[in-house]
């Protein structure tokens, strides 16, 4: 007999939080007291009853949103502004994650094949449970992905992998000047009470070996708090136990970009937190606080080095879903593209929603200052990608349609140059 998707769903759920009751059922006849698995449980039912269609493989749920098709459509693009160049993209693209090239035409000119759903199956609780969050892209065509909690994993533009390790990273990947990787790595839970007066889990940075996927450093963000006594920063905002810093972007100062940070040194480290706001510095040598901002963006990512003295910030300005009623911008009037500067406060907006285009993303979402002066964003959410003019006019756009009414996330969007046009060529003689 064939059910229709509503009654499949009540049988999955039904189901799955009939074992789960079960389950805690004996757990609490055989070992109480049993509060801890009883919520555990109730999480579990909960994330089925979100998920039900992802855990029966049918549909990557966690990963569509709706279709802003009034916005979209509305929007118009002249590419005559566009940065030449090609964009590497990564995201859900039909039932897959993966990665892709497009030209400035918004063709496909190569997509690696691998399906980053399965690049590590540890830890999956069903078909599509992984969020690639983090890449970068070798001018030989090989591809770094973090997926976010799992690990990193480099493959060649042929697809075949070169190394994979399970180092826990998440959300963002960064190169050195030597060639290490930078990534956030998975909190360490303290019970100290110089930090806050519950046990906390605190991020960690990781530096590793770009050959091996071996990790060579670690860096304890909560001993760095402790030993430049600036703890206060936990415990000046609401401290959220399970995930105090949410560090969600690690940027290394390269060489060439340090001339315009005097305060700072090549190899420095700039670290974001999106549930403190606060964007960091710390020594790349004596991994010491040498500057520190909380706001004025709100839930924040991906914080940049800039060539004229700035650092530009994605702020996803928090404020409640995106739906038809608030014309899917939050109820704070949507996202924005800001740039602070060390040696002094304020800040200024760089791009934000007008009448020629409304753009809001919750969580996640990337940017890329351009050469030519426009900005590349990655509106996760919407499952788009646009490249907006200073004066604000959109010069490409890329909508990530699943179906008809739904879009799937887009996790990231880098502009390379022309030449990286052939990377993956040889790869179709094989």
């Amino acid at each position: 007999m064939k059910l229709d998707e509503t009654t499949a769903k009540k049988v999955f759920v039904a189901s799955a939080g009939a074992a789960i009751f079960v389950s805690g059922a004996l757990i609490g006849a055989l070992a109480p007291p049993v509060n801890g698995a009883l919520v555990r449980a109730a999480k579990e039912i909960g994330d089925i009853r979100r998920n039900f269609l992802a855990y029966a493989g049918l549909r990557p749920i966690g990963h569509l949103e709706p279709f802003r098709r009034e916005i979209f459509n509305a929007v118009q693009v002249n590419k005559a502004f566009a940065q030449p160049g090609v964009t590497l993209v990564t995201g859900l693209f039909g039932d897959r994650l993966a990665a892709r090239l497009y030209d400035i035409d918004g063709e496909v000119i190569h997509e690696w094949p691998n399906n980053f759903f399965d690049i590590f199956e540890r830890g999956k609780k069903y078909k599509f449970d992984a969020l690639l969050h983090g890449d970068h892209l070798y001018p030989n065509g090989d591809l770094l992905v973090s997926i976010d909690g799992r690990g990193l994993a480099r493959v060649n533009a042929c697809g075949d992998v070169i190394w994979k390790s399970m180092v826990r990273s998440h959300h963002s990947i960064d190169i050195d000047d030597d060639g290490y990787i930078w990534t956030p790595h998975s909190p360490k839970l303290y019970d100290d009470k110089r930090l806050a007066e519950e046990p906390v889990r605190i991020d960690r940075l990781i530096k590793i070996d770009p050959d091996t996927g071996e990790i060579v450093e670690k860096i304890e963000l909560a001993e760095i708090l402790l030993r430049d006594r600036t703890e206060s920063i936990i415990k000046g905002n609401r401290v959220r136990p399970s995930d105090v810093f949410h560090l969600n972007d690690v940027e290394i100062l390269k060489k060439h970009m340090a001339e315009a940070f005097p305060m700072f040194s090549p190899g420095d480290i700039m670290l974001s937190s999106r549930n403190i706001n606060l964007t960091i510095v710390l020594d790349g040598k004596t991994r010491d606080i040498k500057w520190r901002r909380i706001g004025p963006a709100h839930g924040q990512h991906d914080p940049d080095f800039q060539p004229n003295g700035e650092i530009s910030i994605f702020d996803n300005r928090i404020a409640g879903e995106a739906e038809r009623g608030n014309n899917f911008l939050g109820n704070a009037g949507g996202s924005r593209i800001i740039a602070i500067r060390p040696d002094r406060f304020g800040y200024r907006t760089i791009y934000e929603s007008d009448e020629r285009n409304a753009f809001y993303s919750a969580y996640r979402g990337k940017h890329q200052m351009l050469e030519n002066g426009n900005v590349l964003i990655t509106e996760s959410e919407g499952g788009r990608i646009f490249e907006a003019t200073a004066n604000g006019d959109i010069a490409w756009m890329l909508v990530n349609k699943y179906d008809e009414n739904t879009v799937g996330w887009l996790m990231s969007a880098t502009r390379y140059p022309v030449s990286y046009a052939s990377i993956g060529a040889a790869c179709a003689e094989r």
